[in-house]
């Protein structure tokens, strides 16, 4: 079975503008006034920075590229670890619900 590891979500907001949640700013090794880039491949939206290349090799890419599989492996890990078991599977379910929901209270409140 394939995993898309979610992340987070962001809201869109003024100007056209989303802010990328915790952790990819680090993942993506991004500081201030760095670049990204959007592509759209097979339908979906990839977000990427824009890395230097040397003599047409990517490695600040490639070390991103080695972190973000290490998250995403690591987080598959824990969905796998649960999947075996509908009980658990029911109470994560119901988990992030009661965050969504927390969300929401505090969202309204601003």
């Amino acid at each position: 079975m394939v995993y898309m590891v979610k992340v987070d979500t962001s809201t869109f907001g003024q100007n056209n503008r989303i802010s990328l949640v915790s952790p990819l700013p680090a993942l993506l090794n991004l500081e201030r006034g760095d670049e990204v880039v959007f592509y759209i491949e097979n339908g979906e939206v990839v977000v990427r920075k824009k890395t230097k290349l040397y003599n047409g090799i990517d490695f600040e890419g490639k070390d991103i590229k080695e972190r973000l599989l290490e998250y995403e492996s690591q987080e598959t890990e824990k969905i796998i670890d649960t999947s075996d078991d509908p009980e658990e599977i029911k109470r994560l379910a119901y988990e992030e619900y009661k965050k969504d929901q927390e969300r929401k209270k505090l969202t309204k409140h601003d």
